[in-house]
């Protein structure tokens, strides 16, 4: 079994890939991951003063792994269970959001909590969020139970974090 990949202080790769990219990719889903994305989580871990999970799918695997099961056979369990394993890097293996979300080019996040709690620390602390590269959150009143970020330039003006839903921007958050 292979060791689990630290990427920060905090997170592991496997907390932002999926299983099947995280088991067969030659570096584990790494190059398909905008690095900023570390920063940023550790500073919301930071702010937050708690744990925080993205997925969560890895303990399941150390489980399943001690039962000798092959790869691909944990793979398609995984895969069919409720644990977390897209709210980071999304492969053409995930059927949830849009084809061209900042999810499926690896720019993107879903911290798990309360998102109310987390817009607003992102809000107090915008300078030093937007310094480590976050540029879009999704409206809280859109979400439950997690915090859409991204690092994804899409129509961004310098010195602003887009807040939006599914079709509109609904504030910005000025520097």
């Amino acid at each position: 079994m292979e060791a689990r990949i630290k990427v920060s202080k905090y997170f592991f790769l496997d907390e932002f890939v999926d299983p099947q990219t995280y088991l067969t990719k030659d570096d584990n889903g790494l190059s398909l991951i905008d690095s900023r994305l570390f920063a940023i989580a550790d500073l919301l871990r930071e702010k937050l003063g708690k744990p925080l999970r993205i997925n969560n799918w890895y303990h399941y695997y150390v489980q399943l792994k001690a039962k000798d099961w092959s790869d691909d056979k944990i793979i398609k369990t995984i895969l069919a269970s409720d644990y977390s394993k897209w709210s980071g890097y999304r492969s053409n293996l995930c059927k949830i959001g849009a084809k061209a979300s900042a999810h499926r080019k690896g720019k993107a996040i879903d911290p798990k909590g309360d998102e109310d709690s987390m817009f607003e620390i992102v809000k107090e602390n915008a300078k030093e969020f937007y310094k480590l590269g976050l540029r879009r959150l999704e409206d809280p009143s859109i979400t439950n139970g997690w915090l859409h970020c991204d690092t994804m330039e899409l129509n961004t003006t310098p010195n602003t974090i887009r807040v939006v839903d599914l079709k509109k921007v609904t504030q910005v958050i000025k520097i």
